[in-house]
């Protein structure tokens, strides 16, 4: 099935900037809509400190968040030919702001990074529905203190679907519902919990 549409940017820098979707059926572009309300919430975020996005897909979470005053982004994404077209995208979009692509599995990806020592201000986690990685990487996520003390993460996952809740340190902040998808978002923990 060909699903090769354009998305655009929705606000900041690089607004009305079209980026191309990628094809495979793995991937689900995110409803303008939707984007616009992940964004509005992860707005007084973003420009405190770099962003992750682990299944990078288009690349238009990344480019949203650059867009609106991230200032680096890291994005992973396991297939080659996407990871192909994330790059075309940001070149497309002109994005000046640095930001590094890894090519390869989040789940092989995150403990690297977290072993680094790296965090980040704003997190996405929006795997290809049906393949169960949301628990894991969370696991991973919380285990490596990966999230800024005053940061934010977000889950996209469909609605029948509920994230693990219980970790040391990060906390579910809020749900978000709309129709079949859902974003949970979590924050660090304070550390009196």
């Amino acid at each position: 099935m060909n699903r090769s549409t354009d998305l655009q940017i929705i606000a900041g820098k690089y607004k009305g900037k079209k980026l191309a979707s990628p094809t495979e059926d793995t991937v689900r572009p995110p409803l303008t809509r939707f984007r616009r309300a992940l964004f509005d919430t992860l707005m007084p975020f973003l420009p405190h400190g770099p962003y992750l996005d682990l299944f990078g897909g288009s690349g238009s979470f990344a480019i949203e968040a650059l867009s609106r005053g991230a200032p680096h982004a890291t994005i992973v994404e396991l297939n080659p030919k996407t990871a192909s077209l994330i790059k075309k995208n940001f070149r497309k979009a002109g994005v000046e702001e640095p930001f590094e692509l890894l090519q390869g599995d989040a789940l092989e990806w995150l403990p690297k990074l977290g072993e680094e020592g790296k965090t980040f201000t704003t997190i996405s986690v929006a795997p290809p529905y049906d393949q169960d990685l949301e628990d894991p990487i969370l696991d991973i996520i919380d285990k490596y203190n990966m999230l800024d003390p005053h940061g934010v993460l977000f889950v996209q996952h469909p609605t029948h679907f509920h994230p693990k809740l219980d970790f040391k340190n990060i906390e579910c902040w809020k749900t978000k519902k709309y129709g079949y998808t859902t974003f949970t978002y979590f924050y660090t923990k304070d550390e009196e919990d």
